[in-house]
């Protein structure tokens, strides 16, 4: 299991363990990135999540892609998120400056604007996705923060960056590409529909085919050995990325925060 997947874990058991008997906490996030991490169900029936980040993380990204011929960035219809207004100031920025942002790499180029437009698009990207509160860790203490204080506990910054596009579960259609890939490696499996199960260790095993590469991915129930695999994208596409790292934080402040958020969740009626 990765870092983060345990410290979601982490946090929705500390959520669970000292406000469990105002709310329910339930952990949903995991690699899909279009639901936030922790759902809370209160007491009259109402539910919003928390997103939970380390202290160093990625918070959102959308991809844009470069026209050469008009030397302009254009907001991609795949995003899964519309376009608001701060991500057109950042586009419009960017176009302003296209020769600097034009071949990004895998390095990727620092996008330098004020960065209350990083913060308000954050704030903005995850109220569409119901997120009320954060919760991150310093050391070993858990801060609570509602998501308008962003500001007040994470530093922001911005790079526009070439990434591959992600994975998706195995299909059909490749599996045969995965069954010859898998005969190179002399490894011993049988297929569950499109998951395997197998008495050797596979987990986290990357497997290159003639179309695509896949990765094997161990399920949380290991008593049958059961693994998913992801078929990994051969598309590189240039992404905005907004990555955060904890701040010097004002106690008091955690206090007012904590305050309300004990007040969101201890008026309602539990489930």
């Amino acid at each position: 299991m990765s870092n983060w997947e345990n410290f979601e874990k982490s946090c929705k058991n500390y959520l669970t363990t000292n406000f469990g008997m105002f709310a329910k906490f339930e952990h949903c996030g995991g690699a899909d990135s279009s639901t936030s991490d922790i759902l809370v169900n209160v007491k009259d029936e109402s539910s919003f999540y928390i997103e939970a980040k380390m202290s160093t993380a990625q918070c959102g990204q959308f991809v844009l892609l470069i026209n050469l011929n008009e030397k302009k960035f254009q907001y991609s219809s795949k995003n899964k998120t519309s376009e608001n207004e701060y991500s057109k100031m950042i586009v419009d920025f960017m176009n302003k400056n296209f020769e600097t942002f034009s071949n990004p790499g895998t390095k990727g180029i620092s996008i330098q604007m004020k960065k209350s437009i990083f913060y308000n698009w954050v704030i903005n990207y995850y109220k569409e996705k119901k997120v009320k509160f954060f919760i991150t860790k310093n050391n070993e203490e858990f801060l609570i923060f509602p998501i308008d204080q962003f500001h007040k506990y994470f530093d922001i910054n911005a790079v526009y960056r070439e990434k591959k596009s992600g994975s998706s579960r195995l299909n059909s259609s490749n599996k045969s590409d995965f069954e010859n890939a898998m005969k190179s490696t002399n490894m011993k499996y049988d297929f569950v529909e499109l998951d395997i199960i197998s008495n050797e260790e596979l987990n986290k095993m990357k497997i290159s085919g003639k179309k695509y590469d896949y990765f094997l991915k161990k399920y949380d129930d290991t008593s049958n050995n059961k693994y998913e695999v992801r078929k990994l994208s051969n598309t590189k596409n240039a992404n905005v990325i907004f990555s955060i790292k904890l701040l010097p934080y004002s106690i008091e402040q955690q206090a007012k925060d904590i305050t309300m958020f004990k007040k969101e969740i201890m008026n309602k009626e539990f489930l």
